[in-house]
């Protein structure tokens, strides 16, 4: 008897086919569905750390502003030759 006269009259082979098919579907729904909780992880990550870097972004701002307001009302010659002075660095980077 060969082995294609096996009893099972001819199935075997295709079911067999079948349940390598379908254990790879599932392997490959299950490897991309861990790729998409990894990518979703990640960015909800770098949300997170872009809303930090805003917020610490809105405080640097701020200190900012009420530096210049105090310079402008304590030396307001001196702040504004640091104005020009910055005024020409820039000016100069630009047409670099």
């Amino acid at each position: 008897m060969s082995r294609y006269d096996s009893p099972d009259n001819g199935t075997r082979l295709p079911n067999d086919l079948t349940d390598k098919a379908v254990d790879l579907g599932l392997r490959a729904t299950d490897t991309i569905g861990r790729a998409l909780a990894q990518v979703e992880g990640t960015a909800n990550q770098l949300i997170e750390e872009g809303s930090e870097a805003r917020a610490n972004i809105q405080k640097v701002a701020g200190n900012f502003g009420r530096a210049i307001d105090r310079s402008l009302s304590d030396q307001p010659m001196t702040t504004l030759g640091f104005a020009v002075a910055a005024g020409f660095v820039l000016g100069a980077l630009w047409k670099a």
